[in-house]
């Protein structure tokens, strides 16, 4: 039996009793859902004379279920939005959801933070101390127990603006396992974090047939299995492109670019998009949308929503972002209409003038005007012409000999594998001396190696790294910088060799290089890319050509000083070199008067006068203001800097070269209030301060903490925000321009991550997948993709898929148990593993309660639902689980009639007749009467649930001999059914008709 209790308000120490049969309070009908991977629910139906009727208040009320033999607390939750409803008899009831407190972490938001160096529990303790940060006390949870390690513990996790309870789930949970718990207790909520819930139980609770569990039934779920496995690895860096001053297209009326998902990532398309529509997107605005995304159609760019109130009213909402179609048409763009295709739907977003105020979780609506009506660029698809052009242009196509071409052919037999992975432009044949730029883009390495000899790369913001080799016979034949941006068709060298290899890869250069002689679509043929347009493109690599000959800007000698990224480029030794002046001159701490003299003899400054002049030395400002923590905000804002963070974290995120930390709320943090320093790289923090060795008078007030000082960079920062005066509250700004290239954090290289990740396809002949036969058989090929982020070896990567499929070989079966009889349920705990015996449909094995369904009115009508002790992290991937749904209820209705038939099978006398009444409870023989009136409507839905399940069946697998003898077995259900309702109606004839029935029973 089981007691529910009520509370008005979730902080009440009194509730009242709402259900408890003891005591004759009963909810009209409830079910409590307890499972290991979603939220826990209850749901209670309540009629007018329950004292909660009409007072349910929702995110307010507050109810909890108990075990009443044991008082065991087994749910506590908030109320949802209520349903109301009147029956045919005139009687009012009320239907009830109520969700378990582990919701409380989707009523919080994290800031962005980027944490490294963290293990589980360190990180889960960041998330619930900025989530506490947030949310009322009795929404506030204490880490209890985590066993969960990670041998990946240096791994950079980011967080951006998700709710508490999706940074768990993507960040630690699905990443590397383990389960969440949240527990109230003694007034206060706890979450666990465990790698393995639960507890065996061996031999000392086994589930045997005929004993304590009337059916049972065995098969593999489809739902949890991959048959073709692909195999992903870390991702893959590259050499980050700037899009602002990339000028791949040449005037940026031409662009190329990602249109559909990589991998099932919209972030590149998004951005695409935005530059397509001539707007700016922030990382920070890319994962909101994308977010939306996955909350609107999972990333799906066809499904439609065809069960809300759009969907009534006649226009449903469909697609990646679901618009309904009069809100698509208003904002879509002349050529890109198509609702059903995801890039049409984000320029229409993006078509919205308050599209970023507009994008965000909970159901968006474009609000502002149409901005545009046609698109005001031209997408041209990569290999067309559009920004490409010839190295030596004067020579038009020219001809190429086999083994100057990209690929396998006569006369490149001499190369290993006889591949080629570029192509020749040769003297002969393509003859001039000056190299142009085929594509536009950034020059992000300049150097010498064995086979290329003097060579220099580039890359674009439609993400090509092109690499020129061959063509120098020195240093000084490379006429560009590594920094530079070049456009299509400026001269970038002089060839003084008998030949110019282009390479065209859109993989990392140092990761390409490792395929230089494998055909496996790393590198890309440059031909059809240079030369693939019209007729009418060829004689625009003519026209650039003239056009960059007259302009000086563009020559080999030419000063790249007029470059509009020269009025942004952080010139950091700048600033350190300020620092070095202050600490040669013992520089003293001063707020008054004497902190300007940062700007002459460096004797005296405080901390915002030496940031100030510190960042108008590294961007070359004329202007000496020097501001202070209040004023600083709107100057670093007007001279590129971008507010990265802003927040009461006390750990450091991975910071980068010239980035300023402002400690104290703005309008709070005026004199001794605030304090501010710079970054002179990614991992050490200069200031100007009192307080630590070293400082005036026998050193200087400036200081250097990094990873050898004492204190170290994380030291620093958590010393202040541990120890700050007042309330804790920092901002972050970072450098938008460019930064030159750092040798430690995260910077170095000047690399990001790409999105791409490393496949296994380089060691499996070309294949990124790994078939699984036998599953195959059965269930065809179902594709899913497993992830290990920390390999980049994709030998590594084959062995770590091989060893996946082994163990998903060895586990994939699900078991369902019904009717556990009463005594026996209560004991049986979700996350715990019990022994499973019947020889009849399975070997013996411990298995996991993944769910109960507890019915709090028939107990003995409640489910539990076993799994695997071995947890998949497998996605579901069809619909098979109506039909099993279906079977399920057939088998607990037979279940439930079996039992109430085994109990009326004593006799009719009045003893017998009393024998039955115990064990039926309180139900006398009207109502008696009434549930066989009930059963046969029952009866009557389940012979349309049966048919609903034969066809089903027999869509999904309607040659499968195993489903054949499925739906036989339903066949004898039907049968057993109709048997059930023959006896039940004799024995209620004679129960009507004995004459020693004493009425009043």
């Amino acid at each position: 039996m089981y007691r529910v209790i009520a509370y008005d308000e979730p902080t009440d120490k009194a509730g009242y009793v709402i259900h408890d049969p003891v005591v004759g309070l009963a909810a009209s009908e409830g079910k409590l859902t307890i499972s290991s991977s979603q939220t826990n629910t209850l749901s209670l139906t309540l009629n007018q004379a329950n004292k909660l009727f009409g007072k349910v208040r929702p995110m307010h009320t507050h109810v909890e279920v108990y075990d009443s033999d044991n008082s065991e607390l087994l749910f506590r939750g908030r109320a949802l939005k209520p349903e109301r409803e009147m029956k045919s008899n005139g009687q009012f009831i009320q239907t009830y959801d109520f969700e378990d407190i582990d919701s409380y972490l989707i009523d919080s938001v994290q800031r962005y933070i980027e944490i490294a160096n963290a293990t589980p529990e360190e990180f889960l303790k960041k998330l619930i101390e900025e989530h506490n940060s947030q949310v009322p006390e009795y929404k506030q949870f204490t880490v209890r127990k985590v066993t969960v390690t990670n041998k990946k513990d240096n791994t950079l996790r980011k967080v951006d603006y998700q709710t508490t309870k999706d940074a768990i789930k993507k960040l630690l949970t699905d990443s590397i396992g383990g389960s969440i718990i949240c527990e109230y207790k003694d007034g206060k909520n706890y979450i666990d974090y465990l790698k393995s819930a639960g507890q065996d139980h061996s031999m000392e609770a086994p589930l045997k047939i005929a004993e304590n569990m009337q059916s049972a039934k065995v098969a593999i779920d489809p739902s949890k299995v991959i048959t073709r496995l692909i195999p992903l690895g870390a991702q893959i860096e590259t050499q980050k492109p700037d899009e602002k001053h990339d000028d791949s297209s040449d005037d940026g009326s031409k662009l190329s670019g990602q249109m559909h998902a990589v991998n099932g990532d919209w972030g590149p398309a998004i951005k695409f998009a935005a530059k397509c529509m001539k707007t700016s997107v922030s990382d920070a605005e890319v994962s909101i949308i994308k977010d939306v995304i996955k909350h609107e159609s999972n990333g799906s760019e066809t499904i439609v929503n065809n069960w809300d109130s759009n969907a009534a009213a006649g226009t449903p909402s469909m697609g990646l972002l679901q618009f309904i179609e009069p809100t698509f048409e208003k904002y879509c763009l002349e050529g890109y209409s198509n609702i059903k295709v995801g890039f049409h739907q984000l320029l229409a977003m993006f078509n919205d003038s308050n599209w970023a105020s507009d994008v965000h979780i909970g159901g968006w609506g474009p609000t502002g005007s149409k901005r545009y009506d046609k698109l005001p660029v031209d997408i041209v698809p990569s290999g067309t012409g559009g920004g490409w052009g010839s190295p030596f242009p004067s020579a038009g196509h020219g001809s190429f000999s086999g083994g100057q071409l990209f690929g396998v052919h006569a006369g490149g037999e001499f190369r290993q594998n006889g591949f080629h992975d570029g192509l020749d432009f040769g003297s002969v044949d393509h003859p001039g001396s000056d190299v142009h730029a085929i594509h536009g883009g950034k020059v992000t390495r300049i150097g010498y190696m064995g086979g290329l000899g003097n060579y220099f790369v580039t890359h674009s913001d439609d993400g090509y790294n092109i690499d020129y080799q061959e063509a120098f016979g020195s240093r000084s034949d490379i006429h560009v910088k590594v920094g530079q941006y070049v456009k299509t068709g400026q001269v970038v060298g002089t060839r003084t060799t008998d030949h110019l290899h282009i390479g065209i890869t859109k993989k990392d250069f140092d990761y390409a290089l490792r395929y230089a002689f494998t055909n496996n679509g790393t590198w890309i043929d440059p031909e059809p890319l240079i030369f693939g347009g019209s007729k009418q493109a060829r004689s625009l690599i003519k026209r650039n050509f003239l056009l960059t000959k007259m302009d000086d800007s563009n020559s080999p000698s030419a000063d790249n000083s007029s470059s509009p990224l020269e009025k942004q480029e952080l010139d950091i030794q700048a600033g350190i070199d300020l620092f070095n002046k202050a600490k040669a001159a013992h520089l003293e701490y001063a707020m008054d008067y004497r902190r300007a003299d940062i700007l002459t003899d460096q004797k005296h400054a405080d901390c915002s006068s030496f940031v100030s002049y510190f960042i108008e030395l590294a961007i070359h400002e004329a202007d000496r203001t020097l501001y202070n923590t209040e004023t600083l905000h709107g100057f670093l804002k007007k001279h590129g800097y971008l507010l990265h963070y802003e927040g009461t974290n006390k750990t450091l995120p991975a910071m980068q070269t010239g980035d300023v930390i402002i400690m104290g709320k703005k309008g709070q943090s005026a004199g001794a209030a605030g304090h501010t320093a710079v970054m002179k790289d990614a991992e050490t923090v200069l200031e100007c301060s009192t307080g630590w060795s070293g400082g005036y008078p026998d050193g200087a007030d400036v200081f250097e903490h990094g990873k050898s000082s004492n204190p170290t960079l994380a030291d620093w920062f958590s010393y202040d925000a541990n120890n700050w005066s007042g309330e804790w509250y920092w901002y972050l700004y970072r450098f938008s321009g460019n930064i030159p290239e750092q040798d430690s954090g995260d910077q170095k290289g000047g690399t990001i991550k790409s999105g791409v990740r490393y496949t296994i396809a380089p060691v499996n002949d070309g294949k990124d997948y790994l078939d699984i036969p036998e599953f195959q058989k059965e269930f065809g090929i179902i594709n899913g993709a497993v992830t290990w982020d920390s390999i980049k070896d994709p030998a590594k990567l084959l062995a770590k898929g091989k060893a996946w499929i082994k163990a998903q070989k060895a586990s994939t079966n699900t078991f369902t148990v019904s009717a556990i009889e009463l005594n026996e349920y209560e004991r049986f705990k979700v996350y715990d593993r019990y022994l499973f015996i019947n020889p009849y449909v399975a070997e013996q094995q411990l298995l996991t309660v993944i769910g109960k369904e507890i019915d709090l009115n028939k107990p003995h009508k409640s489910t539990m639902t076993f799994g695997d002790k071995t947890a998949k992290l497998t996605d579901y991937q069809n619909d098979f689980k109506k039909v099993s749904k279906d079977v399920e209820s057939l088998k607990s209705t037979v279940s439930t009639i079996d039992g109430d038939i085994s109990s009326m099978r004593a006799g009719t006398s009045s003893t017998k007749l009393a024998m039955i009444s115990e064990q039926l409870g309180m139900v006398d023989v009207p109502q008696l009467k009434k549930d066989y009136e009930g059963t046969q409507k029952d009866i009557e839905d389940s012979k349309t649930r049966l048919d609903t399940a034969e066809k089903g069946l027999k869509i999904v697998k309607e040659d499968d001999e195993t489903t054949k003898q499925t739906l036989a077995e339903y066949q004898q259900t039907l049968a057993k059914y109709q048997q059930t309702i023959a006896d039940l109606d004799e024995r209620l004839k004679k129960i009507e008709g004995d004459d020693s029935v004493d009425p009043s029973v």
